[in-house]
């Protein structure tokens, strides 16, 4: 958390903050981590798959099968076409 007041727009402290919070159980903060840190991504195919395949386990975990899905769909895309 303390990276992310001093780096702002690194989006792999976005990510690592999702990941944590996702093992913590916390998956309001890691979706809302996780979905700030998309706004810093910029041309990075491999990270952006991470994120969403991340979304899609803090959505899981918030009973929101939709949101879950949907970005467990869109990370597979991107898997697919490397």
């Amino acid at each position: 958390k303390h990276a992310l007041e001093l780096y702002p727009a690194q989006p792999i402290l976005y990510l690592v903050n999702g990941v944590a919070n996702n093992n913590l159980y916390q998956y309001k903060k890691a979706a809302d981590n996780l979905e700030m840190g998309l706004d810093f991504l910029i041309d990075n195919p491999n990270m952006e798959a991470d994120f969403y395949s991340q979304l899609s386990i803090a959505y899981k975990g918030l009973n929101n099968i939709s949101k879950s899905e949907t970005f467990a769909k869109k990370a597979q895309a991107i898997k697919a076409q490397q």
